[in-house]
């Protein structure tokens, strides 16, 4: 009996298993890591893939800014995702997230 064709599929299917939930972290989105998000930096990220226009993208940063400071903190945004992993969020925060990883909601 062949076992590697069976090991690579799993190798695999656990692979793509640990990336789909995966959101960038926060120093990804901080480009000049100034230790803060700004809107500019939020909108680039999200209309990179095309699936958000920049309108989408400015809503959606104003639910992240949740001081409405202008800029998102680590913890700002270590709390958006935390809502949206746990499905603690109290608007469509959860949703965005799904489609910025590929996944369905739920």
């Amino acid at each position: 009996m062949q076992r590697t064709p069976f090991l690579v599929v799993a190798a695999f299917a656990t692979a793509l298993m640990g990336h789909a939930g995966e959101m960038p972290d926060f120093s990804g989105l901080d480009t000049d890591a100034d230790g803060r998000i700004s809107e500019a930096e939020f909108v680039s990220w999200k209309t990179s893939g095309k699936r958000t226009t920049e309108a989408e993208a400015v809503a959606k940063f104003s639910r992240f800014d949740s001081d409405g400071d202008g800029f998102v903190l680590e913890a700002e945004y270590n709390a958006a995702i935390d809502a949206w992993r746990t499905g603690t969020s109290e608007d469509d925060t959860d949703q965005d997230m799904d489609q910025d990883t590929g996944s369905e909601a739920s």
